[in-house]
């Protein structure tokens, strides 16, 4: 990492020499030479950095020269930031009363001094640079900039999709079938599945566990990573969070192991354990004897790279991974490495094969190499790349981390080093990418020449970049098609950290100690007392990144063990303390000015963020998320100049916004907005007139306790949303919104509103995807609802007095609409103009909940035409008594009715039509094509519908609270095959 390193700080050197911050401040003579000298050293290094960047893993020379520089470089860095921190303090403190204190160094009786100082520790940067420049003893050469393809430029895919799996069905019916096979004489039976690392060894095991007859053939399902570290009591609580969604928190053995037996206890489950090293029996045993007691029929697929390992755990059955066949590996690659697959020329192809043949069949090599080739197009780039890079593989795959570092070699700088920081992170983590991105941010990983463009935004282009080239895989996207989480494959784990060598530290344990060269660390052990930590940290005062991981969460951190943490950190960017249980953050953290990315989220003791954080004149992102008693936040937050992110989720204490907080313009993100209850009481809160100039914000925005507004025209007039052309989420919620009110204990406050409610002067922009309006009484539909074209998501809840919807049916991108609490509304359309070819063309899921007077879909009855949802996939109906009348539904594969009769239930059976009489081509799914029926509290439901018996693709049923019930009698199961 320490070559692609150079290259990036020299940048970061280099443009705050040249920063707007140092060149519109008046310095000391003496300070100012000593930055422009310190300006050419660097850039005399920076031309030869490439280089050096190519030679570095080839000379020793070489290599030595990069670290020592590599270091120095980093000091520069940090001094800069220092300077231009001060800098940044004294323009923001001059002439405030409140912070006077913070400024010694700059009061009338020392800027001398400070300027001399600093003019000292410029020169002794620079000197030092100077010398190792100079002790050069090799030549190295100024190469012209490398340009590299961004994913934009190449053939689109979707990246949320696996990558293409070839050449393993027999494989997967061999382990299916061990999976539906009896017992084996015993309750719980073992498969490994045993390959050297990159053959398939996880996937081959996802395609079981995602199998529809395997699905159905258990009661639970839990899948769980292992990795290097086996730990009984961590093993326990992964498998208790893959049941339960969440992770327990501070139990001790014993209550976890009954929590344990309470799940399991008589019933059939698959278990994987994915990536097992350990060989240690003892161990094992230990956690086999927890796995117990189950059904009859229970399975344990175990992932292992050691076959001494599937032998200790006493596996009933060994698989085996061989490397795909030859057409398939060929297959493959072609994929990989032609746009479409389609083959350029047969020069290309016979080379291709022999690379092929050199990769023996591993898949991960396969995709990495194929996805490398695919920018190089000539058969002399292959010809030279076959002869003199690509590795030849063995058929134990000992090269499969020297073919990846191919791939990583013809990365440029910067995606190197955003790659090798994913070391952080532990093996098989569920990485959030907007996170991710913000850290990259926050390091200064990415670059961009154009000002107005958004770091975040070149950042999502650095990882589609490292997706597309295999870096990452299983990545998934959010509702509204964002990037949102992703996973590295074990072998690409190793590789990062290789490059990365110490300079990233994964501490697994209180007993190791942080050596002086590593500048990102990350915490993922069972930390018992954070004061262990602090003693294993003498030497982190470089450190950059600080990140505590979950399963260090289990114990709360204590105000002073976090003060003294922070006393060691003095040049970190990064530090996520989220869900440490802080009651009160230090004021110590003021000290930390390098600071740019800090997370505080899921601390919920928090009420106050003292003021003097405003002195974090670098902070570009700040998580609050679930910081429930959070009742304010620094009043004076618009001395934040720096601030991008602001991320409020669930901080549903906040009174009030502070006033200000709308010259934040540098904005991005803000995910809530407070209205104060009474903007009278305090001069300190803000109105949603803070809201004007924040038009860089994207992202999701909610605007709760809109109930307080005094004069809605004139301050929703004032918020300006229809600017923010880059906001994808609106939630306009009168109260907390639909998460919180429903929970609510209501109060003096919670009067229903009963007044006419207008949304007209709250207009977004057309570019919104996701709206959501929530506790606004009787709400009246503004003109523009229909002119928001892109809209992907439409929930209206809690609008009760609700009684008249506007024409909602020609939406031509709605896929999700959520009605939930409409109590007064009694049909959905007028049927004036509607055109019933194009009812919700595009619409997925449908949720009628709580309805209880609404009678149907459409008032006027006269059209003789059938209506019906084209490419309707989910439906579900809960507690709308009166529901009588509604579209056809052929295309439902997954319907829910919750506190219905049993004539609703047979009527919603029955609305499917026939093939022939669609003409919508999302209609292809034939009526008896219904594959999982989840009933609930249905009256009078004596036996199961005769409907059902013509449901042969039924694939899940669920049935609960439905009490007369009589499931005894066996003729009614025996159409229903796939059960």
């Amino acid at each position: 990492m320490a070559d692609a390193i150079l290259s990036g700080i020299a940048v970061e050197i280099i443009k705050k020499l040249g920063s707007q911050v140092l060149q519109e401040t008046r310095l000391w003579w003496g300070v100012k030479e000593e930055l422009e000298k310190l300006g050419g050293t660097v850039s005399t290094i920076q031309a030869v950095l490439l280089d050096a960047e190519e030679q570095y893993s080839q000379s020793h020379q070489v290599k030595d020269w990069v670290d020592s520089l590599k270091e120095a470089f980093y000091d520069a860095d940090d001094l800069l930031d220092e300077f231009s921190t001060d800098v940044l303090l004294k323009q923001m403190m001059t002439g405030n009363k409140m912070v006077k204190e913070v400024c010694l160094f700059f009061s009338s009786s020392n800027p001398f001094v400070y300027d001399l100082k600093m003019a000292h520790k410029i020169e002794k940067v620079r000197s030092k640079l100077d010398e190792i420049a100079a002790n050069k003893k090799f030549h190295l050469d100024k190469l012209p900039e490398k340009t590299f393809p961004m994913s934009g430029e190449r053939e689109q895919t979707h990246s949320s999709l696996p990558p293409v799996v070839v050449g393993r069905e027999d494989d997967k019916k061999k382990i299916i079938d061990f999976l539906l096979s009896s017992s084996h004489g015993e309750n719980v039976s073992i498969i490994s599945i045993v390959g050297f690392g990159g053959l398939g060894k996880t996937t081959l095991a996802q395609l079981a566990y995602n199998d529809v007859v395997v699905k159905s053939n258990f009661e639970l399902k839990m899948w769980v990573c292992i990795s290097d570290n086996f730990e009984v009591k961590i093993i326990v609580e992964k498998i208790l969070e893959s049941l339960d969604g969440e992770k327990p928190k501070n139990l001790e053995m014993n209550t976890l192991k009954d929590r344990l037996h309470k799940k399991i206890n008589e019933k059939k489950y698959l278990l994987v354990l994915d990536d097992l090293w350990n060989e240690d029996s003892e161990k094992w045993f230990k956690l086999k004897d927890l796995l117990v007691g189950s059904g009859s029929g229970s399975k344990i697929i175990v992932t292992t790279r050691l076959k001494n390992v599937a032998e200790m755990i006493g596996s009933t059955k060994t698989h085996d991974l061989q490397g795909l066949p030859v057409d398939d590996s060929w297959s493959l690659f072609a994929n990989m490495a032609f746009k479409q697959g389609e083959v350029i020329s047969l020069d290309h192809e016979r080379i291709g094969k022999e690379i092929v043949a050199k990769c023996v069949r591993v898949t991960l090599a396969i995709i990495v190499i194929g996805r490398l080739l695919y920018s190089k197009n000539t058969i002399k780039e292959w010809q030279n790349f076959k002869e003199k890079e690509h590795p030849n593989m063995n058929e134990e795959g000992n090269s499969i981390i020297q073919t990846l570092r191919l791939s990583y070699n013809h990365l440029p700088s910067h995606l190197k080093c955003c790659f090798a920081y994913c070391k952080s992170y532990p093996k098989d983590y569920k990485i959030n990418v907007p996170y991710l991105v913000n850290v990259w941010v926050a390091q200064g990983f990415i670059k961009s020449s154009n000002s107005e463009q958004s770091l975040q935004d070149v950042g999502l282009k650095y990882f589609k970049d490292l997706s597309w080239r295999s870096f990452f895989q299983e990545v998934e996207e959010d509702e509204l098609g964002n990037l949102w989480s992703c996973k590295m494959h074990d072998s690409m784990h190793d590789l990062a950290a290789q490059v990365a060598e110490d300079e990233i530290i994964l501490l697994n344990s209180d007993a190791k100690r942080v050596g002086k060269k590593t500048r990102h660390l990350s915490i993922n052990f069972e930390v018992e007392s954070w004061q262990k930590v602090a003693n294993c940290l003498p030497n982190v005062s470089k450190v950059r990144t600080f990140i505590s991981f979950s399963w260090s969460k289990n114990h709360d951190i204590k105000e002073v063990e976090c003060d003294e943490i922070f006393s060691k950190l003095s040049r970190v960017r990064v530090l996520d303390l989220s869900g440490l249980g802080i009651m009160r953050v230090p004021r110590s953290i003021d000290k930390l000015k390098h600071l740019r990315f800090l997370d505080l989220s899921n601390n919920k003791g928090i009420e106050f963020l003292l003021d003097s954080i405003i002195k974090l004149q670098n902070l570009q992102t700040l998580y609050l998320n679930n910081c429930e008693r959070l009742k304010q936040l620094p009043k004076h937050i618009k001395k934040l100049v720096s601030l991008q992110n602001l991320y409020l989720q669930g901080c549903v204490g906040l009174t009030h916004m502070p006033r200000g907080i709308g010259q934040l313009t540098a904005l991005e993100n803000l995910s809530v907005f407070m209205v104060a209850k009474d903007m009278g009481v305090s001069k300190r809160s803000g109105g949603l007139g803070e809201l004007r100039d924040l038009n860089k914000l994207g992202g999701n925005l909610e605007i709760m306790n809109l109930r307080y507004v005094k004069n809605p025209a004139s301050e929703f007039e004032a918020a300006n949303l229809k600017e923010k052309q880059r906001l994808q989420s609106l939630t306009l919620s009168w109260k907390l919104g639909f998460r919180y009110d429903n929970n609510s204990d209501g109060g003096p406050d919670d009067v229903e509103n009963d007044e006419e409610m207008s949304l007209e002067e709250l207009r977004p922009h057309i570019n919104l995807k996701w709206l959501i309006v929530s506790g606004c009484g009787r709400l009246l539909f503004p003109s523009w609802i229909s002119s928001l074209t892109n809209l992907v998501g439409l929930r209206i809840d809690n609008c009760k007095k609700c009684q008249h919807f506007p024409p909602l049916d020609q939406f031509p991108s709605l896929k999700r609409l959520t009605i939930k609490n409409l109590t007064d509304l009694e049909y959905i359309e007028s049927g004036i103009s509607c055109d019933d070819a194009l009812l919700f063309p595009s619409l997925e899921s449908l949720r009628l909940l709580n309805c209880t007077n609404l009678k149907g879909w459409r008032r006027d009855t006269s059209t003789p035409q059938l209506l019906q949802f084209h490419c309707l996939y989910y439906l579900e109906i809960k507690s709308c008594p009166n529901l009588t009348s509604m579209p056809l539904i052929p295309s439902v594969q997954h319907l829910v009715l919750i506190n219905a009769s049993k004539k609703a239930l047979e009527d919603k059976l029955k609305m499917k039509i026939s093939v022939s009489q669609s003409n919508s081509c999302c209609s292809s799914v034939s009526p008896s094509q219904l594959k999982i029926l989840q009933i609930e509290n249905i009256e009078d439901l004596e036996v199961l519908p005769e409907d059902l018996w013509h449901l042969p693709s039924l694939e899940g049923l669920l049935i609960k609270a439905c009490e007369e019930l009589d499931l005894s009698d066996d003729i009614q199961w025996q159409y229903l095959r796939r059960l």
